[in-house]
Protein backbone atom coordinates (compact mmCIF):
# COMPACT_ATOMS: atom_id res chain seq x y z
CA UNK A 1 0.00 0.00 0.00
CA UNK A 2 1.18 3.61 -0.58
CA UNK A 3 1.60 6.06 1.87
CA UNK A 4 2.59 9.37 -0.38
CA UNK A 5 2.62 9.89 -4.07
CA UNK A 6 4.93 12.59 -6.14
CA UNK A 7 3.89 12.90 -9.38
CA UNK A 8 6.68 14.13 -11.78
CA UNK A 9 5.01 14.75 -14.76
CA UNK A 10 2.07 14.41 -16.95
CA UNK A 11 1.24 14.62 -20.89
CA UNK A 12 -2.49 15.42 -20.67
CA UNK A 13 -3.39 14.58 -24.48
CA UNK A 14 -6.32 13.65 -25.60
CA UNK A 15 -7.16 10.41 -25.80
CA UNK A 16 -6.63 8.68 -29.28
CA UNK A 17 -4.45 12.06 -30.57
CA UNK A 18 -1.95 9.87 -32.42
CA UNK A 19 0.43 12.53 -33.16
CA UNK A 20 0.42 13.87 -29.80
CA UNK A 21 3.92 12.43 -29.06
CA UNK A 22 6.71 13.85 -31.28
CA UNK A 23 7.80 10.30 -31.79
CA UNK A 24 6.39 7.43 -32.09
CA UNK A 25 7.57 4.14 -30.48
CA UNK A 26 10.47 2.10 -32.19
CA UNK A 27 10.92 -0.57 -28.81
CA UNK A 28 8.51 -3.32 -27.55
CA UNK A 29 6.50 -2.05 -24.56
CA UNK A 30 6.86 -3.83 -21.03
CA UNK A 31 3.13 -4.46 -21.35
CA UNK A 32 1.87 -6.14 -24.66
CA UNK A 33 4.07 -5.91 -28.03
CA UNK A 34 5.35 -3.25 -30.29
CA UNK A 35 3.16 -3.08 -33.21
CA UNK A 36 3.13 -1.24 -36.02
CA UNK A 37 2.50 2.49 -36.09
CA UNK A 38 1.85 2.02 -32.24
CA UNK A 39 1.96 5.40 -30.88
CA UNK A 40 2.42 7.20 -27.25
CA UNK A 41 -0.63 9.73 -26.32
CA UNK A 42 -0.20 9.94 -22.65
CA UNK A 43 2.31 9.08 -20.01
CA UNK A 44 3.43 9.87 -16.27
CA UNK A 45 6.06 8.95 -14.09
CA UNK A 46 5.74 9.00 -10.28
CA UNK A 47 6.96 8.06 -6.83
CA UNK A 48 5.48 6.25 -3.89
CA UNK A 49 6.25 6.15 -0.46
CA UNK A 50 5.45 2.93 0.52
CA UNK A 51 3.98 2.29 4.24
CA UNK A 52 7.32 0.28 5.36
CA UNK A 53 8.95 3.79 4.31
CA UNK A 54 10.80 2.41 1.38
CA UNK A 55 10.41 3.79 -2.36
CA UNK A 56 9.42 3.03 -5.73
CA UNK A 57 9.31 4.33 -8.85
CA UNK A 58 6.00 4.22 -11.35
CA UNK A 59 5.34 4.61 -15.01
CA UNK A 60 2.05 4.66 -16.83
CA UNK A 61 1.43 4.93 -20.35
CA UNK A 62 -1.52 4.36 -22.72
CA UNK A 63 -1.00 4.41 -26.15
CA UNK A 64 -3.10 3.56 -29.44
CA UNK A 65 -2.68 1.17 -31.96
CA UNK A 66 -4.53 2.17 -34.75
CA UNK A 67 -8.46 1.21 -33.59
CA UNK A 68 -7.13 -0.14 -30.49
CA UNK A 69 -6.01 1.34 -26.86
CA UNK A 70 -3.55 -0.47 -24.71
CA UNK A 71 -1.75 0.44 -21.67
CA UNK A 72 0.29 -0.55 -18.64
CA UNK A 73 2.41 0.15 -15.45
CA UNK A 74 5.41 -0.50 -14.60
CA UNK A 75 6.52 -0.66 -10.73
CA UNK A 76 10.25 -0.71 -9.44
CA UNK A 77 11.53 -0.33 -6.31
CA UNK A 78 14.20 2.36 -5.26
CA UNK A 79 17.50 1.09 -3.82
CA UNK A 80 17.95 1.32 -0.72
CA UNK A 81 21.69 2.23 -1.31
CA UNK A 82 20.95 5.19 -3.22
CA UNK A 83 19.96 7.20 -0.62
CA UNK A 84 23.49 7.81 0.30
CA UNK A 85 24.38 9.02 -2.53
CA UNK A 86 24.78 13.25 -3.41
CA UNK A 87 20.77 14.24 -4.56
CA UNK A 88 22.23 14.56 -8.03
CA UNK A 89 23.64 11.40 -8.32
CA UNK A 90 20.40 9.69 -6.73
CA UNK A 91 18.69 11.86 -9.55
CA UNK A 92 20.94 10.15 -12.18
CA UNK A 93 20.32 6.52 -10.94
CA UNK A 94 16.56 7.27 -10.50
CA UNK A 95 15.70 8.04 -13.71
CA UNK A 96 16.64 5.32 -15.21
CA UNK A 97 14.10 2.90 -13.33
CA UNK A 98 11.11 1.81 -15.07
CA UNK A 99 11.85 2.55 -18.33
CA UNK A 100 11.63 6.59 -18.08
CA UNK A 101 14.31 7.50 -20.35
CA UNK A 102 12.19 5.02 -22.84
CA UNK A 103 9.42 7.57 -22.08
CA UNK A 104 11.22 10.99 -22.85
CA UNK A 105 11.67 11.67 -19.24
CA UNK A 106 14.98 13.20 -18.29
CA UNK A 107 16.98 14.17 -15.42
CA UNK A 108 16.37 17.94 -15.48
CA UNK A 109 12.55 16.81 -15.16
CA UNK A 110 13.17 15.78 -11.51
CA UNK A 111 15.22 18.39 -10.58
CA UNK A 112 12.78 20.98 -11.48
CA UNK A 113 10.11 19.51 -9.58
CA UNK A 114 9.90 21.25 -6.19
CA UNK A 115 9.76 18.96 -3.05
CA UNK A 116 10.85 16.24 -4.62
CA UNK A 117 14.03 16.48 -2.32
CA UNK A 118 12.18 16.57 0.39
CA UNK A 119 9.44 13.69 -0.53
CA UNK A 120 12.90 11.25 -0.63
CA UNK A 121 14.03 13.06 2.29
CA UNK A 122 17.37 14.24 1.62
CA UNK A 123 18.65 16.99 3.72
CA UNK A 124 19.82 20.53 2.08
CA UNK A 125 23.47 20.75 1.79
CA UNK A 126 23.10 24.89 2.54
CA UNK A 127 22.46 26.39 6.13
CA UNK A 128 21.96 29.74 5.98
CA UNK A 129 22.02 32.34 8.55
CA UNK A 130 20.72 35.83 8.38
CA UNK A 131 23.13 38.38 8.68
CA UNK A 132 23.68 40.16 11.35
CA UNK A 133 24.93 44.14 11.95
CA UNK A 134 28.13 43.26 13.32
CA UNK A 135 29.17 40.60 10.56
CA UNK A 136 27.80 43.22 7.32
CA UNK A 137 30.73 44.66 6.89
CA UNK A 138 32.89 40.97 6.45
CA UNK A 139 30.17 39.90 4.50
CA UNK A 140 30.21 42.57 2.53
CA UNK A 141 34.60 42.37 2.31
CA UNK A 142 34.37 38.71 1.19
CA UNK A 143 31.46 39.13 -1.28
CA UNK A 144 33.78 41.76 -2.73
CA UNK A 145 36.66 39.46 -2.85
CA UNK A 146 34.73 36.67 -4.43
CA UNK A 147 33.40 39.39 -7.30
CA UNK A 148 36.96 40.79 -7.85
CA UNK A 149 38.58 37.44 -8.14
CA UNK A 150 36.23 36.49 -10.69
CA UNK A 151 36.55 39.97 -12.58
CA UNK A 152 40.47 39.07 -12.90
CA UNK A 153 39.84 35.70 -14.16
CA UNK A 154 38.64 36.85 -17.07
CA UNK A 155 40.45 40.18 -17.33
CA UNK A 156 44.07 38.61 -16.56
CA UNK A 157 45.65 41.84 -18.77
CA UNK A 158 43.92 44.54 -16.81
CA UNK A 159 46.67 46.78 -15.48
CA UNK A 160 44.34 47.81 -12.70
CA UNK A 161 41.61 46.74 -10.25
CA UNK A 162 40.33 46.85 -7.25
CA UNK A 163 37.01 45.14 -5.32
CA UNK A 164 35.31 48.67 -5.29
CA UNK A 165 35.24 49.11 -9.21
CA UNK A 166 33.83 45.40 -9.66
CA UNK A 167 31.20 45.72 -6.74
CA UNK A 168 30.89 49.53 -5.22
CA UNK A 169 30.12 50.02 -1.52
CA UNK A 170 27.14 51.75 -2.01
CA UNK A 171 25.66 48.88 -4.50
CA UNK A 172 26.33 46.63 -1.64
CA UNK A 173 24.42 48.56 0.80
CA UNK A 174 21.65 49.86 -1.63
CA UNK A 175 20.39 46.11 -1.92
CA UNK A 176 20.97 45.74 2.00
CA UNK A 177 18.39 47.96 2.21
CA UNK A 178 15.71 47.53 -0.60
CA UNK A 179 12.25 47.20 0.36
CA UNK A 180 12.18 43.43 1.32
CA UNK A 181 15.28 42.99 1.06
CA UNK A 182 16.88 38.86 2.91
CA UNK A 183 20.85 38.96 3.45
CA UNK A 184 22.10 35.36 4.43
CA UNK A 185 25.88 33.65 5.25
CA UNK A 186 25.81 30.24 3.58
CA UNK A 187 27.36 27.42 5.44
CA UNK A 188 28.37 23.69 4.47
CA UNK A 189 27.34 20.44 6.63
CA UNK A 190 30.58 21.22 8.41
CA UNK A 191 29.88 24.78 9.58
CA UNK A 192 32.35 26.45 7.38
CA UNK A 193 31.16 29.83 5.54
CA UNK A 194 31.38 29.21 1.75
CA UNK A 195 29.35 32.08 0.61
CA UNK A 196 26.49 34.12 0.95
CA UNK A 197 23.02 35.80 -0.87
CA UNK A 198 21.29 38.90 -0.96
CA UNK A 199 17.97 38.69 -2.05
CA UNK A 200 14.79 40.45 -2.41
CA UNK A 201 10.85 38.75 -1.65
CA UNK A 202 7.99 40.40 -2.16
CA UNK A 203 4.89 38.34 -2.91
CA UNK A 204 5.67 36.02 -5.44
CA UNK A 205 7.93 37.83 -7.27
CA UNK A 206 11.56 37.64 -6.10
CA UNK A 207 15.07 39.42 -7.35
CA UNK A 208 18.62 37.88 -6.70
CA UNK A 209 20.65 40.85 -5.68
CA UNK A 210 23.73 39.29 -5.46
CA UNK A 211 25.21 35.82 -4.63
CA UNK A 212 28.74 34.70 -4.13
CA UNK A 213 30.84 31.77 -3.47
CA UNK A 214 33.83 32.21 -1.28
CA UNK A 215 37.38 32.49 -3.04
CA UNK A 216 38.99 29.23 -2.23
CA UNK A 217 35.96 26.57 -2.53
CA UNK A 218 34.68 27.79 -5.79
CA UNK A 219 33.89 25.08 -8.77
CA UNK A 220 32.74 23.06 -6.30
CA UNK A 221 28.70 23.23 -6.92
CA UNK A 222 28.47 25.41 -4.07
CA UNK A 223 26.91 27.93 -5.83
CA UNK A 224 23.78 25.82 -7.53
CA UNK A 225 23.43 24.72 -4.01
CA UNK A 226 23.04 27.88 -2.43
CA UNK A 227 20.24 28.60 -5.32
CA UNK A 228 18.58 26.05 -4.63
CA UNK A 229 18.16 26.90 -0.93
CA UNK A 230 17.19 29.83 -1.61
CA UNK A 231 14.50 28.71 -3.97
CA UNK A 232 13.74 26.12 -1.36
CA UNK A 233 13.21 28.45 1.27
CA UNK A 234 10.77 31.19 -0.52
CA UNK A 235 8.33 28.10 -2.62
CA UNK A 236 5.73 31.13 -3.18
CA UNK A 237 7.94 32.44 -5.59
CA UNK A 238 7.05 32.04 -9.15
CA UNK A 239 9.21 34.49 -10.64
CA UNK A 240 13.02 35.43 -10.18
CA UNK A 241 15.17 37.92 -11.53
CA UNK A 242 18.84 39.12 -11.71
CA UNK A 243 21.39 40.71 -13.61
CA UNK A 244 25.13 40.59 -14.34
CA UNK A 245 27.53 41.94 -15.46
CA UNK A 246 28.64 41.67 -19.23
CA UNK A 247 32.08 40.70 -18.84
CA UNK A 248 31.37 37.72 -16.17
CA UNK A 249 31.10 34.60 -18.18
CA UNK A 250 31.31 31.88 -15.27
CA UNK A 251 28.44 34.16 -13.91
CA UNK A 252 26.28 33.80 -17.38
CA UNK A 253 27.42 30.17 -17.76
CA UNK A 254 25.99 29.93 -13.78
CA UNK A 255 22.81 31.71 -14.07
CA UNK A 256 21.42 29.81 -17.67
CA UNK A 257 23.40 26.13 -17.33
CA UNK A 258 23.03 25.75 -13.45
CA UNK A 259 20.39 27.20 -12.68
CA UNK A 260 17.88 27.25 -15.29
CA UNK A 261 17.33 31.33 -16.13
CA UNK A 262 17.15 32.92 -19.56
CA UNK A 263 18.63 36.35 -20.50
CA UNK A 264 15.95 38.35 -21.67
CA UNK A 265 17.34 41.85 -21.56
CA UNK A 266 20.77 43.71 -22.25
CA UNK A 267 21.51 47.21 -20.27
CA UNK A 268 23.65 49.93 -21.01
CA UNK A 269 24.30 53.32 -21.44
CA UNK A 270 21.85 53.64 -24.54
CA UNK A 271 19.43 51.32 -23.13
CA UNK A 272 19.65 51.72 -19.38
CA UNK A 273 17.27 50.08 -16.81
CA UNK A 274 14.56 52.24 -15.51
CA UNK A 275 13.61 50.57 -12.34
CA UNK A 276 17.42 50.56 -11.15
CA UNK A 277 18.61 53.26 -8.78
CA UNK A 278 20.95 55.81 -10.64
CA UNK A 279 23.74 54.79 -8.20
CA UNK A 280 24.21 51.23 -10.01
CA UNK A 281 26.40 51.73 -12.60
CA UNK A 282 25.00 49.96 -15.92
CA UNK A 283 27.64 51.92 -18.13
CA UNK A 284 29.42 48.87 -18.99
CA UNK A 285 26.43 46.72 -19.55
CA UNK A 286 24.02 44.30 -17.31
CA UNK A 287 22.47 41.10 -18.71
CA UNK A 288 18.93 40.54 -17.17
CA UNK A 289 17.80 37.00 -15.89
CA UNK A 290 14.79 35.77 -15.58
CA UNK A 291 13.69 32.64 -14.09
CA UNK A 292 9.81 31.52 -13.90
CA UNK A 293 8.87 28.38 -11.61
CA UNK A 294 7.01 25.80 -13.27
CA UNK A 295 4.88 23.71 -10.87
Amino acid sequence: MHKEKFMIYRRDAKKGEATYSPKSHSAPHFEGHYVEGMEEWASWYCFNKKEDGTYEAELDEAWNEGSRYGGGTIDVDVPKEWFALSYDEFLERVITLAAAKHYGFTVNDLKEKRGLKQFFGFKDSIKFVRISEEHTIAFKEEMQEAFLHGFEAYNKDAEETNQWQVLPDKDFYQSLEAEGAEAYEAFNVDGQRVGGAIITANGTMGELAFLYVKVGVQSKGIGQSIWKAIESMHPEIVMWETCTPYFDRRNIHFYINRCGFYAVEFFNEHHPDPNMPEQFDQEDGLFKFEKRIMW
